[in-house]
C-alpha cells in the first residue's frame, strides 16, 4: 500500500506546521528545563526563595532570548529526520546567538544580581537538549520507523571506499526498503583496508572479490569510483567470471553525470560496454566548435548511418543556418530526419534521397544547399562482403568520396571532411584498401583547392549497425552460440559519441590535407568483450552462452594499426587528437586513377581492380596474396 502521510485527501501538504510547533515546544521545556537544571547545580541543589524568584523571572527572558535567533536562523525550516553535520553547526550557531541574547537581556534586568555560571551552565543543557531533540527524528527514522516496511534485502559490495562509495553506502542506510544490505568495501588502496565506513569494513583489494562474493551470497557488485573505470571495470568482470557467480554489476554515475543532475540521488545503473573502454572523458573547445558551424550550411552524407546520424545532432547543437541529409537508405533517412527534427527547432533539416555516387545529384545540392562545411560519412563497412563485391567497394568508398571532394572544390565549400577507418592502415582488406584510397583523394584535392579537405581516422565505434557488440548481443539474446574469429583477436574501440565530438574538433584544427588520428587507447580482445558482455546478460560464459570460433576471414588482421611506419605524427595541441602527415599523390594522378577505376568498375573485372588498387597502394596486401604467400612458405 503507498502511504501519503503529510498529504491530505485533496494532495496539499499537511503536518509540517504541526512538526514545527512540536520542536517550538520541546524547545520551550529543553530551555526551561536547561535552566532549572543549571540553577539546581550552581547552588548544589539547595534553591534559597530568592534564588527561585531569580530563575522564575529570568526564564521569560531566557526564552525569547534563544526561540527569536532560533527562529531567524532557520532552526524551525529543515527536515530533521534527513538531519546531518550541516544542521549540527547550524545548532552551534543558533545556539550561541541564543546565549548571547538572552544573557544580555538578563543581565540588563537583574544587573549584578544574576549568577553568570547559571548562564554558561544552561547554554550547555540547552544545546544537547536542542541537538538531541533534532536527532532523535533521525534515530526514530533510521531504526524504529516502520519496520514493517524493511524487505528481504539483496547483499552487496562496493568497489570504491571513498566519497562515491561513502554516499552510496549513506544513501541504502537512509533509504526504508531500499533492498540492498552492504556486505562490505573491496579498494586497491591497503590503507583503507581493516578499516571501516559507517561501521561497514573494507575487506581488501579486487582481487579479494571472488572469495567476498561466495561468503556474503553477493546478488549485487557496485562500482563506485569516479575516476577512470575501464580497468576496474573489467577486472570486476573477469573476478565475478572466475568465481562462477551470477551477480548484478551496477555502476554509479561519473561525475560529469551527476553534476549534469545536482540534487538528486545517486541512481545506480547497469554497466554498459562503454564502461569497459576507461576511455577519459572528451575535453573540447566547444566555443571554438560553435564559431566554426554556427550560421553555415551543413551537408551530412551517410546521415542515416550511426556517425553520420550522431554527427548531424551534435552539429545541431551548435546553430547551423541548415542541416542537409543525405543518404541512400530510405528507411535510414527517414529515421534520421524524424529524430533529428525532434531537435532541430527552427533549424531548417532537408533530407535527400540518393547516393554520392550521382554526379549529377552533387552538384543539385551544392547549388540549391549551399554547404559550406560537408561531413563525409558515407561508406560501405562491412569487411567481409565487400570482399566479393570489389566493384561496389571502390565506387561507393573511392569514387563517391573523390565525386563529393569534386564538387566540393569546384563550389568552394569551406571545409571537407572524411571519416575514415584504422583499417586503412597497411590494408589487407579491399574495405581498407578503398578508404585509404579516399584519404588519397582528400589529400590530393588539399593541394590544388581553397577548400580545407582533411580525414578523420579512428577504430571500432561501440554499438554501430552491424557492428560486433550489436551481433554478440543478438546472439546472446538467442542462447548463443557467441561467434568469433580467433581468441587473440583484438580491437580498438571507442563509443560513437566521443568519435564525433573529436572530429567537429579536428575540423576546427585543420589547415588543409591533414589525416587527423584520434586517442584510441589500449586495444581490447575480442573474446574479453564478449566474455564480459554475457556476464553483463546476467549470464555465465561456457555454461549459459558458447563461444565458437569461426576462423579469421579473408582480409582480417589479428590487430589494427591507426598509423604506418612512413606517417609523420605531429602533435594537434589536443591530447586525444594527433596529425599524420604523409607524402599524398599528385592531384593528376589521383585523377588518372579514378578514372581508370570508374572505368574497371563498369566493366566489372574485379581482379584488374585489386591490381590496381596494388599499384595506387603499395602497402596494400590482399588476402589473396597473403595465402599464395603463406602457400609458398609452406612448400
Amino acid at each position: 500500500m503507498v502511504r501519503t502521510r503529510g498529504r491530505n485527501p485533496t494532495g496539499t501538504v499537511v503536518g509540517l506546521p504541526g512538526i514545527r510547533i512540536s520542536l517550538l515546544v520541546l524547545d520551550l521545556a529543553v530551555i526551561m528545563v536547561g535552566f532549572s537544571l543549571a540553577f539546581l547545580l550552581r547552588f548544589e541543589f539547595s534553591v534559597d526563595p530568592r534564588s527561585r524568584e531569580l530563575l522564575w523571572s529570568s526564564l521569560p527572558l531566557a526564552v525569547a532570548g534563544y526561540l527569536v535567533p532560533f527562529k531567524y536562523l532557520r532552526l524551525y525550516s529543515g527536515i530533521w529526520r534527513y538531519s546531518s553535520f550541516t544542521d549540527l553547526v547550524r545548532i552551534i550557531g543558533a545556539s550561541s546567538v541564543g546565549l548571547v541574547v538572552s544573557s544580555t537581556l538578563i543581565l540588563f534586568v537583574h544587573h549584578g544580581d544574576y549568577p553568570r555560571s547559571v548562564l554558561l551552565i544552561s547554554h550547555v543543557f540547552i544545546f544537547l537538549g536542542v541537538c538531541g531533540t533534532r536527532f532523535a527524528f533521525r534515530f526514530n527514522r533510521d531504526y524504529l520507523q516502520d519496520p514493517g516496511d524493511r524487505r528481504p534485502e539483496h547483499s552487496a559490495l562496493i568497489v570504491g571506499a571513498g566519497d562515491m562509495g561513502e554516499s552510496i553506502l549513506r544513501q541504502a542506510l537512509q533509504t526504508q526498503g531500499s533492498g540492498h544490505s552492504i556486505a562490505g568495501f573491496v579498494d586497491d588502496d591497503p590503507a583503507k583496508w581493516s578499516r571501516r565506513i559507517h561501521d561497514v569494513p573494507i575487506f581488501g583489494g579486487v582481487k579479494m572479490l571472488p572469495e567476498l562474493v561466495k561468503r556474503f551470497a553477493v546478488d549485487e557488485v557496485i562500482i563506485a569510483i569516479n575516476a577512470r573505470k575501464g580497468d576496474i571495470v573489467r577486472a570486476v568482470a573477469d573476478a565475478l567470471i572466475a568465481s562462477g557467480s551470477r551477480a548484478e554489476l551496477k555502476i554509479a554515475p561519473t561525475l560529469n553525470e551527476l553534476l549534469r543532475n545536482p540534487g538528486e540521488k545517486i541512481v545506480l545503473r547497469k554497466v554498459r560496454p562503454a564502461d569497459l573502454l576507461g576511455r577519459e572523458e572528451v575535453r573540447l573547445d566547444e566555443p571554438k566548435i560553435a564559431r566554426f558551424i554556427s550560421g553555415k550550411s551543413v551537408l551530412v552524407t551517410g546521415a542515416g548511418g550511426t556517425i553520420g546520424q550522431e554527427l548531424c545532432l551534435q552539429v545541431m547543437r551548435y546553430g547551423p543556418a541548415k542541416v542537409v541529409l543525405l543518404d541512400s537508405h530510405a528507411t535510414s533517412l527517414f529515421y534520421s530526419e524524424r529524430t533529428l527534427k525532434e531537435k532541430a527547432g527552427t533549424v531548417p533539416v532537408v533530407p535527400v534521397l540518393g547516393s554520392t555516387q550521382d554526379r549529377s545529384l552533387l552538384d543539385r545540392v551544392f547549388v540549391e544547399h549551399k554547404p559550406e562545411l560537408v561531413l563525409h560519412a558515407a561508406a560501405h563497412k562491412h569487411l567481409p562482403q565487400l570482399e566479393t563485391n570489389v566493384h561496389e567497394a571502390v565506387m561507393n568508398n573511392f569514387l563517391a568520396t573523390y565525386y563529393a571532394a569534386e564538387a566540393a572544390h569546384r563550389h568552394q565549400a569551406l571545409c571537407f571532411l572524411l571519416i575514415s577507418t584504422d583499417k586503412a592502415v597497411r590494408p589487407s582488406s579491399v574495405m581498407g584498401a578503398t578508404k585509404r584510397a579516399a584519404e588519397m583523394a582528400v589529400q590530393a584535392f588539399a593541394q590544388r583547392s581553397m577548400t580545407r579537405f582533411l580525414a578523420v581516422r579512428f577504430g571500432n565505434v561501440l554499438g554501430s549497425s552491424g557492428s560486433v557488440l550489436k551481433l554478440f548481443q543478438e546472439q546472446i539474446e538467442k542462447g548463443g552460440p557467441i561467434t568469433l574469429t580467433h581468441p587473440d583477436m583484438k580491437r580498438y574501440f571507442m563509443t560513437v559519441e566521443e568519435a564525433v565530438q573529436l572530429i567537429l574538433q579536428a575540423c576546427t584544427m585543420s589547415e588543409g590535407g591533414e589525416v587527423f588520428m584520434l586517442e584510441m587507447g589500449e586495444s581490447v580482445r575480442i573474446l574479453d568483450m564478449a566474455k564480459n558482455l554475457i556476464l553483463l546478460s546476467g549470464l555465465k560464459p561456457e555454461v549459459d552462452i558458447r563461444i565458437q570460433y569461426t576462423g579469421i576471414r579473408p582480409g582480417e588482421k589479428m590487430e589494427e594499426d591507426l598509423s604506418d611506419s612512413t606517417d609523420d605524427s605531429v602533435e594537434s595541441g589536443h591530447p586525444q587528437i594527433s596529425i599524420l602527415r604523409s607524402a599524398g599523390a599528385a592531384p593528376e594522378v589521383l585523377e588518372a586513377y579514378a578514372k581508370e577505376l570508374e572505368s574497371l568498375c563498369q566493366e566489372g573485372d574485379e581482379r584488374t581492380l585489386i591490381a590496381r588498387l596494388r599499384q595506387m597502394i603499395p602497402t596494400f596486401l590482399p588476402a589473396s596474396v597473403l595465402e599464395s604467400t603463406a602457400q609458398q612458405q609452406s612448400s
